[in-house]
């Protein structure tokens, strides 16, 4: 009976332990493919931080800004939009694929979007420091060169990606002042459209020069009236009332005192069209251009500033650790495979061993 326990045992301990652990063995020193891993650190700038004159970091406080930037970046890595553009460009399904690799390393030849993602994803990886603020890569695949060549690609559309971060920020801030800025252009110029209609219809630049005229004309005209009354007053004791020439000297007042209602009609009579109403148009106009000016010139201001946020704000992507060339192969690690497997197998055949001696010990 002792005999047939030990030799089951034996059993047990070649079935679940020697065979799987020989075989995991033969596995990864002949069969399985070594891969190249190639690995580099970025870390994001923001022009901001960089600006102000406290170093919050001395209290404790990180740049919350940069961390949520490099957790975009990281999820964009890790996104099948990054995964398209590397198969485009490197195609990295193929390599991925390749027959010459083993069956357990390589991706099945008509694996779905989503199973090449999650192996693209166990090959290329990404981890975040949020002490140093760093943002590490790591790429593993069949061939050293390619690996530095697929680490390089990622860091060359990172950059972009980050560009088009500050390019979609800084549209987004200046598009609303751009707006207001274009807006109050167009509505001063048709102010100012207005100013030179008006102008042009009334055949004058401006009312006050308009007043100056007219006035000047009323003073000639009262000055030629004074001077005609006198010369009649003077000829009145010398000629009969009904002869010609005083006849013709009062209609030569009259015309002047025709000129001269006219003229005081014009300048501030209550009619349309008056110096004074056209005065009342004109500062209207003139009081809408300089508010419309001054709210131009208030938008530009406030176009300008932004600007300046937004250059404040822009993002640089610094690499501080390039990619490397891998010297040798460092995966699959096969002393830790090995060592593991080993391990489970252990607990695997203990704990087949304890059942089937309980087992018999309750037969």
């Amino acid at each position: 009976m002792k005999q047939s326990s030990f030799s089951v045992s034996k059993l047990l301990f070649l079935v679940l332990f020697v065979v799987p652990i020989v075989g995991i063995t033969i596995y990864e020193y002949i069969f399985a493919t070594d891969r190249f891993e190639s690995t580099a650190s970025v870390y994001i700038i923001e022009e901001a931080a960089q600006n102000s004159p406290l170093d919050l970091s001395l209290l404790g406080i990180t740049n919350t800004g940069s961390s949520r930037d490099i957790l975009v970046l990281k999820a964009f890595i890790e996104s099948q939009a990054l995964l398209s553009k590397l198969d485009g460009k490197l195609a990295l399904r193929k390599h991925f694929s390749n027959e010459k690799a083993d069956f357990w390393s390589r991706l099945e030849g008509d694996a779905s979007r989503e199973e090449y993602l999650e192996y693209y994803l166990g090959r290329v990886s990404t981890e975040f420091d949020d002490e140093a603020q760093l943002l590490k890569f790591s790429v593993q695949t069949f061939n050293r060169e390619y690996s530095r060549d697929v680490l390089k690609f990622i860091l060359k559309e990172s950059q972009i990606f980050i560009d088009r971060l500050n390019e979609n920020v800084s549209s987004s801030q200046l598009k609303f002042f751009e707006n207001e800025v274009k807006e109050s252009e167009i509505v001063l110029a048709e102010e100012n459209k207005k100013l030179r209609a008006f102008q042009k219809k009334n055949n004058f630049l401006s009312t006050e020069v308009a007043a100056k005229a007219i006035v000047g004309t009323i003073a000639v005209l009262e000055q030629a009236l004074a001077q005609k009354k006198s010369e009649l007053a003077s000829r009145r004791g010398l000629l009969s009332e009904d002869s010609p020439t005083l006849r013709r000297m009062r209609a030569e007042i009259g015309a002047l005192n025709e000129q001269i209602k006219g003229a005081n009609d014009r300048l501030a009579g209550g009619k349309r069209g008056s110096v004074s109403d056209l005065d009342a148009q004109f500062r209207e106009i003139t009081l809408l251009i300089e508010f419309k000016t001054l709210r131009y010139k208030a938008n530009l201001d406030a176009l300008a500033k932004a600007r300046v946020e937004a250059a404040r704000r822009l993002r640089f992507l610094t690499v501080v650790s390039p990619p490397t060339l891998a010297d040798e192969s460092l995966f699959p690690d096969r002393p830790y495979v090995i060592i593991t497997a080993a391990m489970i197998a252990l607990m695997i055949y203990f704990i087949a061993s304890i059942t089937l001696a309980t087992i018999r010990e309750h037969a």
